[in-house]
């Protein structure tokens, strides 16, 4: 592993990486952009020559060509990849875009794409995830295609990405936001929570400081039962409270896993509530209706990511704990960024740090086929990862990660 490919990815894939080996996949292909774009590097001269292919970093400006044609006729006329599980689903919607887009450049991006969707989706542990990062011009196509290859009922989120601060235009609203596609390889997929810190004025108004300085929770409200009686330990009283009689059950908050013993798991509901009563993390005061919980804030806490991931400007001082701004961590590089490297489409490190966090544990295997300025093995190396990259849009000395 930790493994640099430069070539043709397709055949890198092909030759290199072993059926489910991979625990996530991030690809930022090109976006059917209808734009080239050139690494910035000067090649020495005795080197020019060898160099040449490596000077523009990559086109993304796709036509229907006789390579397209031969390409589509392999994969549908010819069907040389119905030995895969979902091949044949894929040559029959391939078969009815073409039907629709007819032989236009849309169509010859698809048809580059749709071969790779199928060997990473081999490649993929059934435990594996993976991430089209996309822009709206081509989403809606690529969607249909991973639909395809991984199947509809394996879709877990569109991600919507601000990429930039603004963008005018005098006959549309500005265009500011990439997407990215998240599936799965089954429903058995790795996923951790990700949290973002709470707003300040959300701490100031249901927290207060105690002497010992820590944070409470004050806001009181019934949070240890959920709506609807049910049958079972939950519907039973405990310590005078009948939650059946009010047309609810006991739902004790599952944070309290991290503040107990291990054996606590394993309890019923009534001996969970005993359990934290006797641990002072449940009050009973004599006056509420329901039993009051105990819960102090904890570096840990805050909301659940969402799948809107928007740096907010002029937001710090906003965030509790902290003086970023909201979504600091995926915020878009400017045009003076110490991050930048001159590669044309790089994206911020912490955004692919989030998505490394969030679908892959240390010790997995990341794997990013289009690997452009090595961003993605920044980040998976940084959180301890192993990985494998594939380029043959840059030099390898832009991939300062790997190189």
């Amino acid at each position: 592993m930790n493994t640099l490919y430069f070539g043709d990815n397709l055949e890198v894939l092909r030759d290199s990486i072993a059926d489910a080996s991979v625990d996530l996949v991030y690809l930022d292909p090109p976006f059917n952009s209808g734009a080239n774009y050139n690494i910035i590097f000067q090649p020495e001269k005795k080197s020019a020559a060898k160099a040449t292919a490596q000077i523009q970093a990559f086109e993304d400006t796709w036509t229907w060509s006789a390579e397209a044609d031969e390409t589509y006729r392999r994969f549908v006329i010819d069907r040389d990849l119905t030995s895969q599980p979902p091949g044949e689903r894929l040559i029959k919607l391939m078969t009815s875009m073409r039907e629709y887009l007819g032989e236009t450049p849309m169509m010859a991006y698809l048809t580059m794409m749709a071969p790779r969707l199928l060997e990473l989706r081999r490649v993929l542990k059934d435990t594996g995830s993976i991430y089209l990062h996309c822009d709206p011009t081509a989403s809606h196509y690529l969607k249909m295609l991973m639909d395809g290859v991984f199947g509809g009922e394996h879709f877990v989120n569109e991600i919507d990405w601000r990429r930039t601060g603004a963008h005018n235009s005098t006959r549309s609203f500005g265009a500011i936001h990439d997407v990215i596609l998240f599936y799965s390889k089954s429903s058995n997929h790795t996923f951790n929570i990700l949290r973002r810190p709470y707003m300040k004025r959300h701490v100031e108004s249901r927290y207060e400081k105690t002497s010992d300085g820590r944070m409470r929770f004050t806001s009181g409200g019934n949070v240890l039962t959920g709506a609807g009686a049910t049958a079972g330990d939950s519907a039973k009283p405990w310590r005078g409270f009948d939650p059946a009689a009010k047309g609810r059950h006991w739902a004790v908050p599952s944070f309290y896993e991290s503040l107990m013993p291990v054996s606590y798991r394993d309890l019923i509901s009534t001996q969970k509530l005993e359990a934290l009563y006797q641990a002072h993390l449940i009050t009973i005061d004599g006056t509420s209706v329901w039993p009051t919980m105990v819960r102090f804030l904890d570096e840990r806490d805050g909301t659940p990511i969402q799948d809107m991931w928007a740096y907010q400007p002029y937001t710090e001082g906003a965030v509790w704990g902290t003086d970023k701004g909201i979504d600091s961590d995926v915020a878009w590089l400017g045009p003076t960024d110490p991050d930048r490297l001159g590669y044309p489409t790089q994206k911020p490190q912490g955004l692919l740090e989030r998505i490394v966090q969030a679908s892959s544990n240390e010790g997995d295997v990341v794997l990013d086929p289009f690997c452009g300025c090595g961003t993605a093995v920044a980040a998976a190396q940084k959180l301890d990862r192993q990985w494998v990259a594939s380029t043959s849009r840059t030099c390898l000395s832009m991939s300062s990660p790997a190189g």
